[in-house]
């Protein structure tokens, strides 16, 4: 009788013993699988968050509160990502998609015409598409929602180059907001130029038609005093304010600032009283060379978006908190 109780109690030891290692076991895998998700680069799927959300496959919302400010738009059916739309304070759009006049200006989006003999400004024939790849993190926060993508630039079938971006919005105050991005760009196998083209934005922005200068009731003024076209095309400066008039009266604007950490600097910049405004980093300066294994160019702008004429609104101001990494 002793003999048959030692003997059962031996095998549920034996039992418990084999649970417990089958258990460690699995565990063990499970760690390593996710350690090798992790090597292989992080990836974030975007849901039905309150304040960024998959609107529909494609494309994101973007929430500050309880409205809408804008979309990424991200799908495969783009040349390359963009924001669209973004709205104004008074809620209405602040930037215009693939104009009649330069379908290929996007509303607000990262491009360069001349990349080792790679056309990423232009759309259609002869053109370089830009494809989103993945998100790395989705920001679904009250105070700054956004996002981090990473975005291969093609040449042919193979990626020529990678940006990660991070954009991410800040409530202000009476509706006005900011758009905080920092994109950096790594060369994938040898070396890449970004040439001396006047074709660039990083970032470029088409406004409204309402906002234009020719065509619209706009004006653009950058940090040095200068107006409109005839003035800041070409010049460098720190930032330019692109305002105007919506047919009821009321003035908005949209100001793009260059941050001083960006190399080289300050920038030029592509601005056009048709409604085009370009941050360019080459064509006045000299060519961009990347090369493997060095830090990447990394690159940080914001978008101010506001109420008022420039005077009114103090855009110099809020250049200053920028500069000093202040809200």
């Amino acid at each position: 009788m002793l003999n048959r109780i030692l003997g059962l109690a031996s095998r549920s030891v034996r039992t418990v013993t084999c649970v417990v290692v089958a258990t460690a076991f699995l565990w063990g895998c499970a760690a390593l699988a996710m350690g090798a998700s992790a090597a292989g680069g992080a990836k974030a799927i975007p849901g039905q968050g309150k304040y960024v959300r998959l609107l529909r496959p494609g494309v994101l919302e973007i929430r500050l509160g309880d409205r809408k400010v804008a979309e990424y738009r991200f799908g495969k059916d783009v040349p390359k990502p963009y924001l669209y739309p973004v709205l104004g304070p008074d809620g209405k759009a602040m930037t215009e998609d693939a104009p009649r006049d330069h379908v290929h200006h996007r509303s607000i989006y990262f491009s360069h015409d001349e990349v080792s003999g790679h056309h990423f400004w232009r759309e259609g024939r002869g053109s370089s598409p830009i494809r989103h790849e993945r998100f790395l993190e989705i920001f679904d926060e009250k105070e700054r929602p956004g996002f981090t993508s990473v975005n291969a630039w093609m040449a042919g079938d193979k990626p020529l180059l990678r940006d990660t971006r991070t954009i991410r919005f800040i409530p202000i105050e009476k509706g006005e907001y900011l758009i905080d991005i920092c994109i950096k760009f790594a060369t994938v196998d040898g070396e890449v130029t970004f040439g001396q083209t006047k074709e660039a934005g990083l970032p470029g922005l088409r406004v409204a038609p309402e906002l234009r200068v020719r065509g619209g009731r706009g004006r653009m003024v950058n940090s040095e005093g200068k107006i409109n076209e005839k003035e800041c095309w070409g010049k460098k400066a720190t930032w330019v304010d692109y305002t105007g008039q919506r047919p009821d009266g009321t003035w908005v604007g949209i100001a793009s600032m260059a941050h001083p950490s960006n190399r080289p600097y300050p920038p030029a910049w592509h601005a056009r009283d048709y409604g085009l405004l370009g941050v360019n980093y080459t064509k006045w300066h000299k060519p961009v060379t990347l090369k493997p294994g060095e830090a990447p160019w990394t690159l940080r702008n914001r978008f101010y978006i506001h109420w008022g004429k420039t005077e009114d609104t103090k855009v110099a101001e809020q250049f200053e908190r920028y500069a000093k990494g202040v809200k």
